[in-house]
């Protein structure tokens, strides 16, 4: 618990400098800039997981039971996402690339969750076109 703990203040102090600061993200070079960096990145992709866990939620209103399973799955991934993520972060604990490395392994997991969602909820199995672009 602790370690979430740690991890979700990084996370937020991350994202609180990410809007207090101006940072050429493409010519980031202290690790401060790198932190903010990634952490922008990770702000943008769980953006953009919540517009497609919205979606879905909308495709399949009235559908209560298949809404409920979508939110919990949804809870669920972010417990791990962020349990998997801290493991990552104390393997870098010892660095000042932790923070960046932790923020890497969330870009990650939340692009793939965000695929996830789209290729579950979506899709449609005949010709008609999703109802979002497929993520990249």
């Amino acid at each position: 618990m602790k370690k979430y703990i740690i991890a979700s203040i990084l996370a937020y102090s991350l994202s609180v400098h990410a809007e207090e600061r101006e940072v050429d993200c493409e010519n980031a070079m202290t690790t401060i800039e790198m932190n903010i960096c990634s952490a922008r990145e990770v702000d943008a992709v769980e953006k953009n997981l919540e517009q497609y866990l919205q979606k879905a939620i909308e495709r399949y209103a009235g559908q209560d039971k298949v809404i409920e399973a979508i939110k919990k799955s949804q809870e669920q991934w972010s417990v791990y996402s962020k349990e998997h993520c801290t493991s990552v972060y104390e393997i870098w604990s010892g660095g000042t690339i932790r923070g960046v490395m932790y923020s890497s392994c969330m870009l990650s997991l939340t692009k793939q969750r965000t695929h996830t969602i789209w290729s579950s909820f979506l899709q449609y199995e005949d010709s008609t076109p999703p109802l979002l672009p497929e993520p990249k």
